[in-house]
């Protein structure tokens, strides 16, 4: 992958659209998002937008890159997190980094739906090879 890419992707962590379902409900994705409408409502809100919103920001992940994509891991949450809540003040958000060694460093977010639960329990999936970090506003 070209340096320029990874950059992209990056930057598109930041950039966020709305779109609407036939009941009115509003989904946040990604601005470069393929999706442009919803149509009948989802019966799990909160996974809809947590299958749209992942990507994936490092595959292969090495055990000797574990802890430093840990704390990169922190800096994206973070940071996506403070993104969405500026761009959506009365929204609250979920945002999770994924470190799965051998597998993947992913980051995902979702609206905080009504009566539906959070997409992880971070304490799930938490171990010596594989650690789930939770955002929260």
């Amino acid at each position: 992958m070209r340096k320029i890419d990874n950059l992209k992707t990056v930057a598109n962590l930041f950039d966020f659209k709305t779109i609407t379902d036939n009941n009115g409900n509003e989904y946040v994705v990604y601005a470069c998002s393929g999706i442009t409408e919803v149509g009948s409502e989802p019966e799990d809100k909160t996974q809809f937008e947590a299958l749209e919103n992942h990507v994936h920001l490092v595959d292969n992940v090495k055990k000797s890159d574990f802890d430093e994509l840990i704390e990169i891991g922190r800096v994206l949450g973070e940071t996506q997190l403070n993104a969405l809540k500026l761009k959506y003040p009365n929204k609250e958000f979920c945002v999770f980094v994924t470190v799965d060694i051998g597998e993947s460093m992913i980051i995902r977010f979702h609206q905080v739906w009504e009566n539906e639960p959070v997409y992880y329990n971070p304490d799930d999936f938490n171990s010596d090879k594989t650690r789930v970090l939770m955002f929260r506003k």
